[in-house]
């Protein structure tokens, strides 16, 4: 499947914008998958630790591939309705605790450099060659609940460019978790929450004047944590970090950069003619939807005209009409 071009393709300074990938899955230990992505691309693996190696490639960047063991514990909580935590006495207690946790429900995560959009396909032969190699995604076991994160790079960092992606987002947010099946158990684990309602009216109050200090400020006031469907502290951290310190946000685990943070699709790299892609495409009805301003405004007033006819808040119509963005999109 091709990767949809988004209408806005580069960034402020004239670049080709570029989108870095994270996948979490399965059935291989780290040493393995480096191998896979070594071989793919003709690179050379670097051992950082027992859980973290990396694989440089002249032609792609660097690959980083380790286990999420903060996932993985949040799975088996879920899984077992128990809290598991490693014993504190010796270091050797935790690496068995982590090799148990790891046989069961720790993913292994390939962290992808960014790449220019239009060379997102080069991501396929990894993908490939990993299937092959064996790896495994949400739907190949009831244990299982791995995902795709998305960071694309923002076109710039104008407010009202930032408010457009809040709104399109906010617009789309119940389609996108029907539209990627989110898995269960994911929903339940902490890492893919939604917006509120009351957060999603706020966002779509937004007129041309908001300023980034107050897109800041309600945001991390209406969301206490990083653990959204699309989480905007690492485009928040970039901009202003003292701001998180202010609301005294743990900022510990956010790495600043100028993306936004998608963090919601399945990994179902175990599917035969699954790729990436199928993550990129769907995100672009936001990437669309934001670049069109009439769009937005007629969604934003159809979305609050049936919300104030309906006691639930469910109108399968309204996502009628991003499944006809999406189709078009796949037809251009």
């Amino acid at each position: 499947m091709d990767y949809i071009i988004p209408p806005y393709e580069r960034n402020h300074a004239g670049e080709a914008r570029k989108v870095g990938f994270e996948l979490e899955f399965s059935d291989l230990e780290v040493e393995e998958a480096a191998d896979i992505i070594a071989d793919t691309y003709d690179g050379h693996v670097e051992k950082n630790s027992e859980v973290e190696l990396e694989v440089s490639t002249t032609t792609m960047g660097t690959f980083t591939v380790e286990l999420d063991w903060q996932l993985g514990k949040k799975i088996a909580e879920g899984r077992t309705g128990k809290s598991i935590s490693a014993e504190k006495d010796t270091g050797d207690t935790l690496m068995q605790w982590a090799k148990w946790l790891a046989g069961q429900v720790v993913p292994v995560e390939i962290v992808c450099p960014p790449l220019e959009i239009r060379d997102l396909p080069q991501l396929d032969p990894m993908i490939d060659n990993l299937r092959r190699g064996g790896a495994k995604g949400t739907d190949e076991s009831f244990i299982y609940a791995f995902g795709v994160h998305i960071n694309p790079e923002i076109p710039d960092g104008d407010p009202t460019t930032i408010v457009r992606y809040l709104k399109a987002f906010a617009l789309a947010q119940g389609w996108l978790f029907e539209k990627n099946g989110i898995d269960p158990v994911r929903r339940i684990t902490p890492y893919i929450k939604p917006y509120s309602e009351d957060y999603i009216a706020h966002v779509l109050d937004y007129g041309d004047k908001t300023t980034l200090p107050q897109l800041i400020d309600d945001y991390l006031d209406y969301n206490h944590s990083r653990n959204r469907a699309l989480d905007m502290t690492v485009l928040w951290k970039h901009f202003c970090p003292q701001r998180l310190k202010k609301h005294a946000h743990d900022d510990s685990m956010i790495r600043a950069r100028p993306t936004f943070h998608y963090r919601l699709p399945n990994c179902e790299i175990e599917k035969q003619g699954w790729y990436l892609s199928t993550s990129w495409n769907i995100w672009c009805v936001v990437e669309y939807i934001a670049a069109h301003q009439d769009i937005l405004d007629t969604l934003t007033a159809r979305r609050q005209q049936s919300h104030s006819k309906k006691l639930f808040k469910t109108d399968r119509t309204w996502h009628n009409e991003l499944e006809k963005i999406a189709d078009d999109l796949l037809s251009e």
